[in-house]
């Protein structure tokens, strides 16, 4: 392979490498300019040491001579620090930040194909050559220093050649096959540079070996992903969740068809012997034909071809019915392995995303040394539960809110230390960023130990803008979260520019998440965000409005109730939810997406209505239907819907249908703005005009379904018709109904039992059940009475007009 063709292809993951190591040095500077233990300073310079030595070699391979010859000048620094020549002080220690900076610099232009000669890290080499000039010259000074433990001798001085270096180092490794060279000689020190800096170990390298670490215990391979790649298999596997579900519908659809066919086979198998006694062979009618007939008496001949088809009807029967006991039993068997690989994928793909905390609040440490130097503070940050895990996706999502809220907290909330040490408090003060488990969610709180929030200053901002004072504490300090608000007195390059919080708060509802602030005057402030642990997949309440299916994150759905005009008050113009509590916002959840409500005409009829929680807002949101909660895939729908604010994805249903996400803080946001009570027409006098009924008849006869269904549908309602008792209770779950009429002996559910699921769901218990049957007993009707029916005819005095009359008045 062309050495250059190499070298490109490599670029890209050199790139992710210098990020690392980057990472690594400032984390590590960090923790050397902090610590005063003379045996963990030197294993940090060496760790220090080998991170340098990692990232000079990936360099190499790729020909980024920049950051090569940088990292070379940080290998004599750190080496001649590590063996007492030289002193890290505080114009050292800015020089080593400084490079570390100026080398992830050098980083994002070589992203972006720039050139780097007019780079920062170009300005600083010369700096550096100085100082590790200096170390050499200081060297000989050391040699009197004890022998233990031993020291590692200075690499090449500047003036050493690199190819020198490279000579050397080569004369250690084995010499390659002359027709492998080309391609291998490259890549053997992006294998160095991918292993990262090595721990420190118990005992510095050899002076014949001084960049080699002592061997490691064997560790688990690793292989790098593109993101890009892992987001496209995680959607595959969404699709083969929804593709799952689809399955399960269709094996249950498989298994009521094939019970109902069982059912049809009991019945002729009853009627067969009648059958065989009613009909008798006969000799040859006429013009020849042989028949089967009834006694003479009757009168009635039957071709004997109709004879032999009734003789092989019950043969079909049990065949077809062993036929589809045989495939439902195997789709049953291949959609429990279908799950078990796809649970099993499912659970690999999330462990896959699922990153440690941690990772989000990378930098959080060098931008609190940096701020706090430059404000002239002392700050200490510590980060709790950094072991959590949450998705990559959700990580992502916090790093830019972390790193407001801890600069925020740095500059507005921590004291210089003169006025910490009046206020008795010790000098340095203390931010805390935690993560820890909250039931489904990841509660991440940030929190400091400063003057906390001043509540004049946020009454001044309000009043200078013109904007009213809230008498409650919770209200004015949400005041904070407002774009453009900031209680700084001077605008800076760090505040006072009114952007940070408005972005959190937009950031974090972005992933179904809640803000809270508490701040207590003279002690302290704290931010808590609640976000989800993933966002490919969420527990959601499945709604209908204006004739679609939208999805509500269920840690926003706080309650589910029904509603009628008599739970309503007008509060300044806009109607407003009474159930007992703090008056609620009342809105059509249609009319906020832009849609048309379904009107009901009953006077009277409650319509169910959602209490939707976003951070401290609540509002209750009326809509046509509550369908289900269930589990849901969450497809991005990319940049061309990116202003439909209120809409935070897609999902797919088992059905097939499409369900659009919502996003709760948006919605309840939208409905505030909009200004305009809710028409809650239906649940008025003289409502609006008839809207079309949905029925739902349940019968396994096909004759007394189809029956009925037809008699329905004359009379204007709209009708889904199941075979079963379960079956309707899945299709009521699915689809909803205004009225269900159900038969009673049905296979897998009767009619007692479904009437019973009805009345103890909470979302379908004011369904009206009628009872159509051929049971007539008093304690048949008693029984239909205690499990809750509200109507029961009997099929043997059947008339569709009492039938049509009895819905008419349970609707």
């Amino acid at each position: 392979m062309d050495k250059d063709k190499l070298i490109q292809r490599l670029m890209t993951t050199f790139l992710e490498e210098l990020e690392e190591h980057v990472g690594t040095l400032n984390r590590d500077l960090l923790a050397l300019e902090k610590e005063a233990d003379v045996k963990r300073r030197a294993e940090l310079l060496q760790t220090l040491f080998r991170t340098a030595h990692s990232l000079k070699g990936a360099s190499r391979s790729v020909n980024v001579g920049l950051v090569e010859s940088a990292c070379h000048q940080l290998e004599e620094i750190l080496e001649a620090a590590r063996d007492g020549a030289m002193v890290l002080g505080p114009d050292l220690f800015a020089l080593l930040f400084g490079t570390a900076d100026a080398i992830e610099e050098a980083g994002m232009r070589l992203r972006e194909q720039q050139d780097l000669s007019s780079a920062p890290l170009a300005a600083i080499l010369p700096r550096l050559e100085a100082a590790a000039s200096r170390s050499a010259l200081e060297a000989p000074r050391s040699a009197v220093a004890p022998a233990d433990p031993p020291r590692v001798p200075a690499r090449a001085a500047k003036s050493e050649p690199v190819a020198a270096v490279k000579a050397e180092r080569e004369k250690r490794l084995p010499k390659p096959d002359p027709k492998e060279w080309e391609g291998e000689a490259p890549a053997e020190p992006v294998e160095e540079a991918r292993q990262g800096p090595r721990p420190p170990t118990s005992r510095p390298p050899s002076k014949e070996r001084p960049a080699e670490a002592a061997p490691e215990p064997a560790q688990a391979a690793t292989v790098r992903v593109a993101a890009d790649k892992l987001d496209a298999f995680l959607a595959r596997n969404g699709e083969l969740l929804v593709a799952r579900r689809r399955v399960q519908s269709r094996a249950e659809d498989l298994t009521a068809l094939r019970e109902q066919v069982a059912h049809w086979a009991a019945e002729w198998r009853g009627m067969e012997k009648a059958l065989g006694k009613w009909l008798e062979r006969d000799g040859p009618g006429p013009h020849g034909s042989t028949a089967l007939r009834e006694p003479a008496s009757e009168g009635l001949r039957v071709p004997r071809r109709v004879g032999a088809v009734l003789g092989q009807t019950g043969d079909r029967l049990r065949h077809l019915e062993k036929g589809l006991d045989r495939l439902a039993a195997n789709m049953a068997g291949d959609y429990r392995q279908l799950k078990q690989a796809a649970d099993a994928l499912e659970d690999e793909v999330r462990r896959v995303r699922m990153l440690p905390f941690a990772d989000a609040c990378q930098g959080l440490d060098r931008m609190v040394r940096d701020l706090a130097q430059a404000v002239g503070k002392e700050v200490e940050l510590v980060v709790e539960g950094g072991a959590v895990e949450l998705d990559r996706s959700v990580l992502e999502g916090l790093k830019d809110p972390l790193r407001h809220l801890v600069r925020n907290a740095v500059d507005h909330g921590a004291e210089p230390p003169d006025k910490r040490r009046k206020a008795g408090k010790p000098p340095q003060a203390r931010i805390v960023v935690t993560a820890v488990f909250r039931g489904s969610q990841v509660e991440v709180s940030v929190a400091d130990d400063g003057r906390g929030i001043d509540r004049e200053a946020l009454r001044e901002q309000l009043r200078r803008k013109g904007l009213p004072e809230p008498a409650d504490d919770r209200e004015l300090m949400s005041a904070i979260f407002r774009p453009g608000f900031s209680t700084a007195r001077i605008i800076t390059d760090v505040s006072g520019r009114g952007v940070g919080l408005d972005v959190v708060k937009s950031r974090v509802e972005a992933l179904h998440g809640t803000v809270e602030l508490t701040s207590v005057p003279g002690q302290g402030t704290r931010f808590t965000l609640g976000v989800p642990l993933t966002l490919t997949t969420l527990r959601a309440l499945l709604v209908e409005a204006g004739g679609q299916t939208f999805a509500l994150a269920g840690t926003n759905v706080q309650k589910l109730v029904r509603i009628s005009a008599d739970d309503l008050v007008s509060v300044a113009g806009r109607e407003m939810l009474a159930l007992g509590e703090v008056p609620l916002p009342v809105a059509s959840l249609a009319e906020t997406l832009g849609l048309t409500a379904r009107e009901s005409a009953s006077a009277g009829r409650k319509k169910p209505t959602a209490i939707v929680a976003a951070g401290e807002k609540r509002m209750a949101f009326v809509v046509d239907e509550l369908l289900a909660e269930q589990e849901i895939v969450i497809k991005n729908l990319g940049a061309r819907v990116r202003r439909a604010r209120q809409i935070s994805g897609a999902t797919i249903l088992p059905s097939g249908r499409i369900a659009l996400v919502l996003n709760a803080a948006n919605l309840i946001r939208g409905a505030l703005g909009q200004g305009a009570p809710v028409r809650l027409a239906a649940l008025t006098e003289g409502a609006a005009a008839e809207a079309k009924k949905r029925i739902l008849v349940a019968d396994d006869s096909v004759t007394t379904r189809t029956l009925e269904k037809s008699i329905l549908e004359a009379a204007g309602y709209e009708v889904v018709a199941a075979a079963d008792g379960q079956a309707a209770w899945e299709l009521l779950q699915d689809g909803g109904a205004d009225l269900v009429v159900s038969d009673v002996d049905m296979p897998r559910m009767d009619g007692f039992s479904l009437a019973d699921a009805v009345r103890r769901s909470k979302r379908f218990a004011e369904v009206p059940v009628v009872l159509v049957t051929a049971r007539e007993s008093e304690g048949d009707k008693a029984r239909g009475a205690e499990v809750g029916a509200n109507a029961y005819l009997v099929k043997s005095a059947f008339d569709q007009k009492n039938l049509l009359e009895t819905i008419a008045q349970l609707l």
